[in-house]
């Protein structure tokens, strides 16, 4: 059932990029949802365990958060769906705190991601945009989600430390995106976010099957 679901994945993937390449936006729309469902469905069912329950909690979490960005114009929703994106980094980091915890690498984070976070800031300053704190809480919450995948370095399992570490920052790439697009800050397109977006996850749930 894994080589089938990834197979759907692969070809929803191809399907749903394109249609946000070509604009094809009810087609985007239906391909969505069932996106990362199938992608964590064929990579963690072969080796699925209790202590997986994070990874699988982070899953529903940005399966909801997709459904709630296909309605931009309707802003209760699309806070829900911000909401829900905040409780799935939490999942990740529960889940990768629970391998391996550094302090030195805490602090490493802390300094590194605190870069593109006072860039970050600055760019949505510089908008104008109205809820200007909201922005900022989310943007913390990606500062939160690297600092907390950073702490988890492990020398003993470097290739998966890395590879969650690149979902961060892939993660943090496209939704910085978004916030740049609501804030009129640039206008970076569907298709770029969506492309950082399907890599992240594909890195980070790789890297939680690989330690």
């Amino acid at each position: 059932m894994g080589s089938i679901a990834l197979s759907l994945f692969i070809s929803l993937a191809i399907i749903h990029l394109y249609a946000r390449w070509a604009d094809k936006i009810s087609a985007a729309a239906i391909t969505k949802p069932f996106l990362m469902p199938l992608l964590y469905y064929a990579v963690l069912s072969p080796v699925f365990s209790s202590s997986m329950i994070p990874v699988a909690a982070a899953c529903m979490f940005y399966t909801f958060g997709d459904v709630c960005l296909i309605f931009k114009k309707h802003r209760r929703i699309f806070l829900s769906g911000i909401v829900s994106f905040m409780l799935g980094h939490i999942s990740y980091i529960a889940y990768f705190a629970g391998y391996s915890f550094s302090l030195p690498f805490f602090l490493v984070s802390a300094a590194v991601f605190a870069v593109p976070f006072g860039i970050y800031i600055r760019k949505i300053r510089r908008s104008g945009a109205d809820d200007f704190w909201g922005y900022i809480a989310y943007g913390a919450m990606i500062y939160v989600f690297g600092i907390g995948i950073g702490a988890s370095f492990s020398l003993k399992v470097p290739a998966p430390s890395l590879l969650a570490i690149a979902g961060v920052v892939l993660f943090g790439y496209s939704d910085s995106r978004i916030a740049y697009n609501r804030a009129h800050h640039a206008d970076t397109s569907d298709f770029e976010i969506m492309w950082t977006y399907i890599a992240a996850n594909i890195a980070l749930v790789s890297a939680a099957v690989m330690i």
